[in-house]
């Protein structure tokens, strides 16, 4: 009976963790969404105010706003790797792959609005747009982060998965 009486506060410690743990993993999805959706909607904002560079600013926006689910399904593919499967074989090195890829092309998109603030010579437009800038940096920054946290989980057979993988 002492056993029952020690175990069951346990088991629901351990289902409290896993349920905030949970709630954490689906709240940063749509932190990533809602930031994302908010440089967006700038970004459109000041395509509208500048012909020069409105085109290539409004195709940047729809090009990050469509990259949402695929960064979102991904981070989320790396998340529900258990820990055990993460410890014996490694992370999802398919899905990390995905990410990077993400990485890029935002930094792409990064250089694309650099070169387009030179262009503008609105200095609203300009300030505006070196804000969004910075925004985009952070959350590039922010997907950079979960990969580095995620690949340098230690695992031990990572090293033969990744060589299947190549």
């Amino acid at each position: 009976m002492k056993k029952y009486l020690i175990l069951a506060p346990v088991g629901l410690v351990v289902f409290a963790l896993f349920c905030l743990s949970s709630y954490a993993v689906f709240a940063h999805g749509n932190d990533y969404r809602s930031n994302v959706a908010n440089v967006v909607s700038k970004l459109k904002d000041v395509a509208g105010k500048d012909k020069n560079i409105g085109e290539e600013v409004r195709q940047i926006a729809k090009e990050q706003e469509e990259s949402v689910e695929e960064v979102e399904s991904a981070k989320e593919a790396v998340e529900e790797k258990g820990g055990f499967r993460v410890f014996l074989i490694g992370t999802d090195y398919k899905n990390i792959g995905v990410l990077r890829s993400k990485i890029v092309t935002t930094q792409n998109h990064l250089q694309r609005l650099v070169k387009a603030i030179d262009r503008t010579t609105d200095p609203e437009t300009k300030a505006e747009l070196e804000k969004q800038v910075l925004e985009l940096q952070d959350i590039k920054t922010e997907v950079e982060t979960f990969v580095k946290d995620h690949e340098g989980q230690f695992s031990i057979l990572g090293w033969l998965v990744r060589l299947f993988n190549r």
